[in-house]
């Protein structure tokens, strides 16, 4: 298996480092996979209004894992992702992310990948944002959410989207133009679905924006250090300055879900990137997160996920 780690915000840097890592050449700002590698590209584009394009389209002799770490600058990733087995069977997401998250992705030998990934700042965001009646509503949704993660199924028109942008027979004299073109309409398509499901899920939610900000306040103490006891609630509702049963009433409108419920989600979705990572045993696993046995963590895991920490747990990595 091939690990990549980095914790990079700017793709020129990131694409040099992937191919230092995978021993391969960048010519013309992209990657062309060795036949004793692979087959197949990893191509940067930079973009004339600002933002930056990852375009991954190979299949790699080996397993590869990406392992995005936290990084202290402020960017988001939209990422598109299509992978079609060996069995010929496709699977394609959507994503999207802050870079001050921890990330991972598993790209199985063999696998034909086409992966969009597009860097956004903050600035570019606000500017975008800043002429459209829903910007408000996106940019505290973006910012006050932590963690901030969109995962869903990616559908037709993204495909159509990507496929058109990845597509490299079209003119080279209006290459940029249209490629800038597809992933603008790409990130129309991703903010205005973001914008109806916003809605949908606070159609029936009447909270002041001073208690949002409280909500959100207990919902970072919550989840902010998994290898402690989480706080109680008496504990949360002090933080938001509210009645505990105002406090719980208000977080699941907001989040759709109990406060236990939701702590125990996250929690779980830390023991499986951890387990991942290839860095940590299951029993590392369940101490890193307080679990009181390996007994108590496993069942805790096959509750979630429906597998044994032990079928991604694989021998460490030498």
């Amino acid at each position: 298996m091939i690990k990549i780690e980095y914790n990079l915000t700017s793709y020129p840097e990131i694409i040099r480092y992937f191919a230092k890592c995978l021993h391969q050449k960048v010519i013309d700002n992209t990657i062309h996979f060795t036949p004793d590698k692979g087959n197949g590209t990893i191509r940067l584009i930079s973009l004339m209004n600002g933002l930056q394009v990852l375009v991954h389209d190979y299949t790699i002799f080996h397993d590869l894992l990406y392992h995005r770490k936290k990084s202290d600058k402020e960017f988001f990733i939209l990422r598109l992702d299509e992978a079609t087995g060996v069995d010929g069977v496709t699977q394609s997401s959507v994503f999207f992310s802050k870079t001050s998250q921890e990330w991972f992705y598993m790209a199985s030998a063999n696998n034909q990948l086409k992966l969009l990934n597009i860097i956004i700042s903050k600035e570019w965001l606000d500017a975008y944002f800043e002429s459209e009646d829903a910007g408000p509503v996106l940019t505290n949704h973006i910012t006050l959410k932590s963690p901030l993660v969109v995962y869903e199924v990616m559908d037709p028109e993204h495909k159509r989207l990507m496929g058109e942008l990845m597509y490299t027979g079209y003119d080279k004299s209006f290459e940029h133009i249209i490629i800038q073109n597809r992933v603008m309409l790409i990130l129309e398509r991703f903010f205005t679905k973001l914008f109806k499901r916003i809605e949908n899920e606070n159609s029936g939610v009447k909270i002041s924006t001073w208690e949002l900000h409280a909500v959100k306040n207990v919902e970072q103490e919550l989840l902010k250090d998994f290898s402690e006891p989480p706080p109680s609630i008496t504990q949360l509702s002090r933080i938001a300055a509210m009645s505990p049963s105002k406090m719980k009433i208000l977080f699941k409108d907001v989040f759709g879900i109990p406060v236990n419920q939701y702590y125990q989600k996250h929690r779980m979705n830390k023991a499986k990137a951890m387990l991942l990572s290839k860095k940590y045993s299951v029993r590392e696993t369940a101490h890193a997160l307080n679990f009181s046995s390996v007994s108590n963590f496993n069942k805790a895991f096959s509750k979630a996920f429906e597998q044994w920490p032990a079928d991604i747990a694989i021998t460490e990595i030498k």
